[in-house]
């Protein structure tokens, strides 16, 4: 049975965002998937990495999030992006909760980052501004999650998504992607 965590990274909640989640998260239930999830948003922490001579406490709810990471076989995260370029809350988020003394402890004196036998998928929503830019060079900010954060951690594969600009979800171009997602999420992909 595979264990699947979402992260929702959209700092406005949106309904179209969630429509996506819901879309991959019915296609992995009809598989049999246990999923958790974290909404980032939702999360009381300091976004802030700290020097590396001083350690912060790790807040109760990255706590809670670093468990549900080390729980999975399977991340997926939902990242909006806005004006070509990622929320800092989200990437606190990330530069927190992949520091090596949060996640990677053991019991040596030195850390553990092999999270091999993990996947990802991370689908990037993009606004119409960064939708133009991806047009034309399609290159997606979401690259430093993938190639700084989880390929760093020998999460493989990790494959990847973009989604043009979303003015609903009622059209033909959105109605594709809930259905692609829902393929994913049963392929758990």
């Amino acid at each position: 049975m595979k264990q699947v965590v979402i992260i929702n990274a959209d700092i406005n909640k949106g309904e179209i965002t969630q429509a996506l989640i819901d879309a991959y998260r019915n296609g992995a239930e009809s598989v049999q998937a246990v999923i958790k999830e974290i909404v980032i948003t939702n999360l009381r922490f300091n976004p802030n990495q700290q020097l590396p001579d001083r350690v912060a406490e790790i807040e109760p709810d990255l706590a809670d999030a670093i468990a549900k990471l080390k729980w999975a076989s399977h991340i997926v995260v939902f990242c909006p992006v806005f004006k070509q370029s990622i929320n800092f809350k989200i990437k606190g988020f990330f530069d927190r909760v992949f520091l090596p003394h949060c996640v990677f402890v053991s019991s040596k004196d030195s850390f553990d980052g092999n999270f091999s036998g993990r996947s990802a998928r991370i689908v990037s929503i993009l606004d119409e501004e960064a939708w133009k830019n991806w047009q034309s060079t399609q290159k997606a900010t979401y690259l430093s999650i993938k190639r700084s954060v989880l390929e760093k951690r020998n999460i493989k594969p990790v494959h990847t998504s973009t989604i043009g600009h979303l003015y609903t979800i009622e059209n033909e171009y959105a109605q594709k992607w809930l259905k692609k997602l829902f393929n994913f999420g049963a392929k758990l992909l």
